[in-house]
């Protein structure tokens, strides 16, 4: 085949190639949408529903309004501290001038009238303070009570909804996987009979299975994401680090490849050592490296396709 002929195969072959990748690329896009748009057709289950059944929102307003109590009787219950403070200081100062008129003996009744005075408002105040007490601690009980309900109620919608999330993504799955799973197995059967044929559109059966695996690894490793993410990175990245070695070993690290690359540095192709082609065999190895033209009769390396002397093509 003439030279420009092969070059002009090869092209069609890269154009051939970056279209089915462009092609997979499409499909996989539209793919995934479909995936996303089959979570709506099973009923998914909604947090507020099972607060409702099971009566956060009231009890969590029922909470609020103690909250609002418990504040009103703290503000009660500093200002009747204050009071009480007040009075009991008054009180020790009349108390203590009063006692020091009786030391000296003598009789001050007005002195004796605002000691008895300060004396009844520290005691009423006393009162009203263990009054306000005694609410503010009424208060502070109900609402650690309405607290530990509320915490209770919303276990109990926790739990259930968790429970109906997981049927619910169950449900999903099966969905999607009979939507996936069909779709890969055309895929296969299409792909191995135009391969058996040897159909001019094998690279787009090729195209189409890659998109229907793909699509099925993607919904795999989207389900395994959610459930342990650590898990799901390493399956990934091992899966990933495998199909990337595999092919690099067959397109970059072939035999061919590399025998062709240690024939032009003028080394032996089975194990590097650099030699001369003019002698049949390496001297490091021992394997055969070179034979003669039987063109020419000159010696040339057994995995040239030319003789470099003579162009006979081997």
């Amino acid at each position: 085949m003439p030279e420009h002929e092969e070059a002009e195969k090869l092209e069609a072959t890269r154009g051939e190639k970056i279209l089915a990748f462009a092609m997979v690329i499409f499909l996989l896009i539209g793919g995934m949408n479909v995936l996303n748009e089959l979570k709506d057709i099973p009923d998914r289950p909604q947090m507020n529903t099972y607060y409702e059944k099971y009566g956060v929102y009231t009890l969590e307003a029922e909470e609020r309004s103690i909250i609002t109590e418990l504040r009103i009787a703290s503000d009660a219950l500093a200002k009747a501290d204050d009071e009480y403070l007040r009075a009991k200081e008054n009180y020790l100062y009349k108390r203590e001038e009063y006692r020091v008129i009786l030391d000296k003996g003598e009789k001050d009744e007005v002195k004796e009238r605002e000691y008895e005075e300060a004396r009844e408002r520290y005691e009423e105040s006393q009162v009203r303070l263990d009054a306000a007490q005694a609410v503010y601690d009424e208060i502070e009980g109900r609402l650690e009570q309405k607290r530990e309900e509320v915490s209770n109620a919303r276990k109990l919608a926790s739990d259930e909804y968790m429970s109906d999330y997981q049927i619910y993504r169950l449900k999903v799955l099966a969905i999607r996987l009979a939507f996936v799973l069909p779709l890969l197995a055309v895929a296969i059967v299409v792909f191995l009979k135009a391969k058996k044929v040897r159909s001019k559109y094998t690279i787009h059966a090729n195209a189409f299975m890659a998109f229907a695996s793909l699509l099925l690894m993607y919904m795999i490793i989207e389900n395994v994401w959610k459930v342990v993410h650590i898990i799901g990175i390493s399956i990934f990245g091992a899966v990933a680090c495998a199909i990337s070695l595999a092919y690099l070993k067959k397109q970059f690290f072939t035999f061919e490849r590399i025998s062709r690359s240690r024939l032009r540095e003028n080394k032996c192709p089975w194990c590097g050592f650099p030699v001369r082609y003019e002698v049949p065999y390496c001297q490091n190895c021992g394997k055969k490296i070179a034979e003669k033209c039987p063109e020419c009769g000159k010696m040339r390396p057994i995995l040239a396709h030319f003789c470099s002397n003579c162009g006979n093509k081997k």
